[in-house]
């Protein structure tokens, strides 16, 4: 009888996880209520000190000999980023093929400098939020995750 039992209590909690991780936790991640693994490493990123974060303004300016882009080119991108975002829809690849053309960190420092002086927000808050800056408004966590991976390539200048 031991042995029934544990079988239906493997089961049950078998059956419990598939629920879980199938059903439940995707749409609590939707609802904004729970974190997906990307936003965790947004917040983290978030949370590094501005001398270890490429998406700080501030970390370009603490790296001797960094390889910038010009300003123009820089307005540029930050608009494309900026007009790629939408209220109900976003333009992905638009927001992708700006940090593909990136080639060090302190690019994306530069680039998210530069968008909070156009812009007045934090680069990686917009793409989290768009410009309806509610939760789960712009890029999902697939997508997010795919940005950072493409800055954590980068060398650092």
């Amino acid at each position: 009888m031991a042995k029934q039992d544990d079988s239906k209590l493997l089961l049950y909690g078998g059956g419990l996880l598939i629920v879980y991780f199938g059903i439940l936790r995707p749409l609590l991640e939707k609802l904004g209520i729970a974190r997906s693994q990307a936003e965790q490493q947004v917040i983290n990123q978030q949370n590094l000190p501005n001398s270890k974060n490429p998406f700080s303004p501030v970390y370009w300016k603490n790296v001797s000999g960094a390889k910038l882009i010009t300003r123009n080119v820089t307005n540029g991108l930050a608009k494309r980023i900026y007009d790629s975002m939408g209220f109900f829809s976003d333009d992905e690849p638009q927001v992708f093929s700006v940090f593909s053309q990136l080639k060090y960190k302190t690019q994306v420092s530069w680039l998210a400098d530069i968008f909070q002086q156009n812009y007045k927000m934090d680069l990686l808050d917009f793409l989290k939020r768009g410009k309806g800056q509610l939760p789960q408004a712009g890029l999902n966590s697939d997508e997010l995750q795919q940005i950072l991976n493409i800055v954590n390539a980068l060398p650092i200048k």
